[in-house]
């Protein structure tokens, strides 16, 4: 007699999600053959396909459809959904959250093209850190470790409980990363007063180059006025022959 207990996560058969990014919202479930992946950001039409593969990951699809645009989606060249990881960003701090995928045997691969696109992410917000709590060893592998309890104090209020079981890996210098806003604009403003200053000795560079110039073109018209007159006297008594 076939059991009532339900099938877990990983127990479940794989499915696709289709995603019509043309034409009026819908998901469709199909098994699908090994097609070819990209990795992009999460739009609007892609919000129905993601609230599916949330619901059968039993993750908190209430909670992440309001942040869908954190989402990174590894998608097939025929349209279909095939996993979702999600970025959320404090400062200059990153949470890699919600992690699901259509096909767990694919898990490895999928797991490597999120990576790779997300570091490209991170890079472009300065990101000085990122923490997780997913608990595939891929992300061990991809040089996070567990955070001590002193790195943990540095979680933000954000990301989650600070006493829970992190992972964590350092990007860059977090020094070099932990410009507040205003001093970022304390910069800009010293950058943009410099430039100014520049400006302003080009423009007064210029006007000496000008005025010699034209110091250099009276000199010029005054000698030959003073030829003419020397060879042509009578200039000056207009009124004798």
């Amino acid at each position: 007699m076939r059991g009532s207990r339900r099938e877990s996560f990983s127990q479940s058969p794989p499915f696709a999600t289709k995603i019509f990014t043309r034409r009026r919202f819908a998901a469709t479930l199909r098994r699908m053959n090994p097609p070819e992946y990209i990795v992009r950001r999460a739009t609007v039409d892609d919000l129905d396909g993601l609230k599916q593969l949330w619901e059968w990951a039993r993750l908190q699809v209430l909670d992440l459809e309001s942040r869908f645009t954190e989402f990174q989606l590894v998608v097939s060249n025929e349209g279909d959904l095939a996993g979702a990881l999600g970025l959320h960003i404090e400062g200059k701090q990153g949470k890699l959250h919600s992690v699901a995928f259509t096909r767990p045997e694919q898990e490895d691969q999928f797991h490597a093209l999120l990576w790779e696109r997300l570091q490209t992410v991170a890079r472009n917000h300065g990101l000085a850190r990122l923490w997780t709590q997913e608990k595939s060893p891929f992300w061990r592998q991809a040089g996070f470790a567990q955070a001590s309890p002193e790195l943990q104090k540095k979680l933000p209020p954000g990301f989650g409980d600070a006493q829970g079981h992190w992972l964590t890996l350092q990007l860059k210098e977090e020094t070099l990363a932990a410009l507040s806003i205003e001093q970022e604009f304390e910069l800009f403003q010293a950058a943009q007063k410099e430039e100014t200053e520049r400006l302003a000795r080009l423009g007064r560079s210029l006007k000496n180059i000008v005025m010699a110039l034209v110091g250099i073109a009276l000199v010029i018209g005054l000698f030959f006025l003073v030829r003419v007159f020397i060879k042509n006297p009578s200039f000056l008594t207009p009124g004798r022959h």
